[in-house]
């Protein structure tokens, strides 16, 4: 029978896909294989496992011993294991009408995000303990398995692509495998989607097995493309090897490579590494998990027993299952939380996983690594300072503009680029383009000429500009990294033109821009401004502070502060969205003539206002009728774009979101503590309309107060939620 096996692969700047289809004319029988790569890929989704066990044990009168079949649902530990015990095989859709012909059969739900899913790839694993009396695994009929959508309707049939085997008994009338097989379900999964999926009539020998004991089960491995969850590097290995054989003791070093952990630091939950075993017993200890030398452990997969016939999920029973035990009497399906504690460094290509024992035999299958991609910070400080030192731009006097730059984030910032437009109302002075300090940068001047250096003056029509390439591996025609809490400092100066006839005198505003991407590819900026008073413009008050910031999801709340004022009648808050026209939106009488200190405050209404940065300037208007203005300050706007429901609040593992959004478009929810810190950024895919969004993630929060913010770049809605 052909079948075809896809292994999948794009490389770390993710421009690149390759599909590679390897066409087996028969089914592969091996007794030990070398674990390999089966998919490798950078993605907006993650890897789910599923599946249950087939077998159970029985009592003398026929009915399920329940309690050997769940005494480990407290942590893990059980009395019981299915060497020596009467194992039958469980078939939940009975012998008549569709699950007719059907040996054994049990079902499990695939759980998948909200949204939508691209199902990139779908293996079902299937085995068991034979005896060579009961079935001859070389025959194609007993390398089958079926499968359907549901409880009810008819099965699709499937060949094994892969036989893995470990003979016992080799010769004797006792002679058995146990045996591990796989075929590819992809296609079945894209038609059919998430929910319950019943599997079996599988080869699998029942009664009791000795000391060995009798097993069966399946799962299956999905990994899945969804634009509204994060970054992740997903990679999913398999193989078959045996651990313990012949009464001594075994373990075995397996090294997984090709894996791209993110450059930031991870949290536990950022890593999950999902397992597949066969064999291991609930009632036998000293078995263990080693994750880069780093003993593994967790609520129900003790240290020396996480191989003990549970399927879970970060430590908790997996229940969405029929039937739903707790100990599956030696079939492991666990998905495990490892970002931390477990040696996996930034940037790591491999990961070392040691399986071991004295006593219990079981057999390693499949492993899946999902790593969340960590995103960077930027952010850019503009100053400027005038060469007299007393915050007036005078005619011919020169300025130095000095750009400091950050990344505050956890993940690299890649391609750093530095921007700066000038405006007409300064000259470039040449010579002065200097990097202070950077990684990767030797500090000192850079030509103003495009060279092989990392920085140039640019003149495009009327157009002038700096521009400089920062981090490591930059140079004359790249960007190059930032570390997390990495900076950079550049200086350049200028001279201050001649108004032109006629013109205004307004302040010299100078914005500059700083360009970066993730290690996703995702593209960040920041912007800084810099603001200097003409000569004879500033206030004639003392202004000691002078502040904008948003006060509502509709509202700006502008506040100054002067110590001194002269003759003064009022003062003008000034809006503009564009840093050029600016128009009145209040007016506040002025103390006249004071020598203390005043506070001043006004409300703006930004309810009509789209752009994501508006601009506010104090026009002060003297009982003479002299003008003057206050520096420019820039406000991201945080604006509410509808109601945003938030239900249960208080809440305790979940919550449920229901927002109107007004568009199609890629946004961000991200949860923040009561210091600030972001404990917590989802991306999220929102329909013009009604949005339902499930944040299933909130488990592992401490009690507390938070804030959830949804923010697209231009408009931001928040709430209020407790943790309880």
């Amino acid at each position: 029978m052909n079948v075809p096996v896809g292994i999948h692969h794009r490389n770390l700047n993710g421009l690149f896909f390759t599909s590679l289809f390897l066409l087996f004319t028969l089914c592969t029988i091996a007794q030990d294989r070398n674990y390999g790569l089966i998919y490798s890929d950078n993605i907006k989704g993650g890897a789910t496992v599923f599946g249950n066990t087939l077998t159970h044990v029985l009592n003398a009168n026929g009915t399920v011993n329940t309690t050997a079949m769940n005494d480990n649902a407290a942590n893990g530990n059980s009395t019981t294991g299915n060497g020596y015990v009467f194992v039958q095989q469980v078939d939940i859709d009975g012998t008549t009408g569709d699950g007719a012909g059907t040996k054994n059969s049990t079902s499990a739900d695939l759980q998948l995000p909200n949204g939508t899913n691209n199902i990139k790839i779908a293996r079902l694993y299937w085995g068991g303990r034979c005896t060579k009396a009961d079935y001859n695994l070389n025959t194609a009929a007993n390398r089958t398995v079926k499968i359907r959508k549901g409880t009810s309707g008819p099965y699709t049939e499937y060949l094994a692509l892969q036989l893995d085997t470990a003979l016992k008994d080799r010769g004797l009338t006792t002679e058995f495998l146990m045996y591990q097989a796989y075929v590819d379900v992809t296609a079945f999964i894209q038609a059919n989607g998430a929910g319950t999926y019943t599997v079996g009539n599988i080869a699998l020998s029942v009664g009791d097995g000795g000391n060995i004991g009798n097993y069966g089960g399946w799962s299956i491995v999905i990994v899945y493309e969804n634009l509204m969850e994060s970054f992740n590097s997903v990679r999913v290995y398999d193989g078959y090897t045996q651990i313990f054989n012949g009464g001594n003791p075994l373990s075995r070093t397996i090294t997984l490579t090709g894996l791209d952990v993110p450059s930031g630091n991870l949290t536990l939950p950022d890593a999950k590494l999902s397992v597949v075993t066969w064999e291991g017993d609930a009632n036998i200890s000293n078995d263990y998990l080693k994750i880069n030398g780093n003993l593994f452990s967790n609520t129900i997969n003790a240290l020396n027993n996480p191989w003990n016939g549970t399927i879970s999920n970060d430590g908790v029973h997996v229940t969405t299952k029929n039937p739903n035990y707790t100990n599956q009497m030696g079939i492991d399906i666990d998905q495990f939380n490892v970002g931390t504690g477990f040696g996996i460094l930034p940037n790591a290509t491999s990961v070392q996983l040691e399986f071991g024992t004295e006593q219990d035999v079981y057999f390693p299958s499949m492993f899946a690594f999902v790593i969340k991609m960590k995103d960077p910070t930027i952010a850019l400080n503009k100053t400027v300072i005038d060469a007299n030192n007393n915050n007036n731009a005078e005619p011919g006097e020169v300025l130095t503009y000095t750009l400091k730059g950050y990344n505050l984030g956890a993940g690299i910032a890649y391609g750093v680029q530095l921007f700066d437009t000038l405006p007409n109302t300064i000259t470039y002075l040449p010579g002065s383009l200097k990097v202070n300090f950077s990684p990767g940068v030797a500090a000192g001047t850079l030509t103003d000429g495009t060279d092989i250096d990392n920085g140039e003056y640019v003149v495009s029509g009327n157009t002038k500009s700096i521009q400089v390439r920062l981090g490591v591996g930059s140079n004359g025609s790249v960007g190059g990294a930032l570390a997390s809490l990495d900076s950079f400092e550049v200086e350049f100066k200028a001279t201050v033109n001649l108004p032109a006839p006629g013109q205004n005198v307004l302040p010299i505003i100078n914005i500059a821009r700083l360009k970066a991407q993730s290690q996703s590819q995702d593209a960040f900026v920041d912007d800084g401004i810099a603001i200097i008073n003409p000569a004879g413009g500033p206030l004639p008050v003392t202004l000691i502070a002078f502040t904008a910031n948003i006060h509502t999801a509709n509202t700006v709340k502008i506040n100054w502060q002067t110590s001194m004022e002269l003759n003064a009648k009022n003062y003008i808050i000034e809006r503009s969205v564009d840093n050029k026209n600016f128009n009145a939106t209040s007016t506040i009488n002025a103390a006249g003539t004071s020598f203390i200190t005043h506070q001043y405050s006004a409300v703006d209404d930004i309810t009509t206002i789209t752009t994501a940065i508006v601009y506010y300037r104090l026009k002060q208007t003297d009982n003479d009728n002299r003008i003057s203005y206050s520096k420019v300050i820039a406000v991201r706007i945080k604006k509410a774009v509808s109601t945003l429901l938030v239900a249960p609040n208080p809440f305790y593992n979940q919550l449920n979101i229901n927002i109107d959004w007004s568009k199609n478009e890629l946004t961000t929810i991200k949860i923040i503590n009561s210091i600030g810190a972001t404990v917590l950024a989802k991306n999220v895919q929102m329909q013009k309309g009604n949005n339902f969004i499930l944040l299933s993630e909130m488990a592992t929060l401490a009690k507390g107060n938070y804030i959830i913010v949804l923010n697209d770049g231009e408009k931001t809605i928040s709430a209020k939620v407790i943790k309880q």
